[in-house]
């Protein structure tokens, strides 16, 4: 089971960040849904290796909006191997 970010990053994860539900922006009604890929060399940079993946949601505001309404997308990118 993978909960750091160094092992996150060691497995090949990929993480984004999505603005759950922003403040409407100025004359529209349409809610934040900005998204982003996070950087995990910068994450582990700042944060610590050892820092726990499920914590950081909870460092997370939206550059756009100012939410802190924020979900993360955990992807793996290892690719499977066929056997030949």
């Amino acid at each position: 089971m993978i909960e750091t970010l160094s092992e996150a990053r060691t497995a090949g994860w990929r993480i984004t960040a999505r603005c759950a539900a922003g403040k409407p922006e100025r004359g529209s009604r349409r809610e934040c849904h900005y998204s982003e890929e996070l950087d995990l060399d910068t994450l582990i940079w700042t944060r610590g290796g050892p820092f726990p993946l499920s914590e950081l949601p909870l460092r997370m505001v939206c550059p756009r909006c100012r939410s802190r309404k924020v979900v993360l997308i955990f992807q793996s990118t290892a690719v499977s191997k066929r056997a030949s």
